[in-house]
């Protein structure tokens, strides 16, 4: 009896082969190829809602300036104007940050990015959220106190902002601690 040569198993690894998936394990490829095209759906929309939300912030912008020429608002309505679409700016990175990174994990990871935009694993996506999230907030908290009315639940508010920060930055300490190995 010749011996025939085993059947590899597929190795867990980030560059698999996805077509040798489907001939090695058709029912598991099928279920990796539903994941990655709803994956691809998600991708999609979060563009297509990223997309919306920069156009609304940039004509946000484009009327406080055209309300600023025709001498109808004041220092402190285009200064609050100016921080939400920086606000919103940051939202749509955040959305742009889940979109590519989801692309990376779930459809091609062999793209072109700067370093620190390149996510191998779910934690990396995680951590680049959390920094872009403590900035969100903080604009967020600027926009409030501009505006505050004088009443002391901006203290409560930035107490509240405050702890979320420090939270997201000891998760991104203990996560860079974790990747380095120490």
């Amino acid at each position: 009896m010749a011996n025939k040569p085993r059947k590899q198993k597929l190795a867990l690894q980030k560059d698999i082969d996805w077509r040798l998936a489907l001939k090695e394990r058709p029912f598991l490829g099928f279920f990796v190829l539903l994941a990655r095209g709803s994956m691809l759906l998600a991708i999609v929309a979060t563009f297509a809602i990223a997309t919306a939300l920069l156009v609304h912030a940039v004509w946000e912008i484009v009327e406080a300036v055209i309300q600023l020429l025709r001498w109808k608002t004041n220092a402190k309505e285009l200064t609050l104007a100016a921080i939400e679409s920086v606000d919103a700016f940051l939202i749509v990175t955040v959305l742009h940050v889940i979109a590519i990174g989801l692309y990376q994990l779930y459809i091609q990871d062999r793209i072109p990015l700067p370093k620190w935009l390149v996510v191998e694993t779910i934690d990396d996506l995680k951590v680049t959220l959390s920094g872009v999230v403590i900035l969100v907030l903080a604009v967020f908290f600027l926009g409030r106190a501009i505006v505050g009315d004088g009443s002391q639940n901006i203290l409560l508010l930035g107490g509240g902002i405050g702890a979320v920060i420090l939270a997201l930055t000891f998760f991104v300490y203990v996560q860079h601690k974790h990747k380095d190995g120490r």
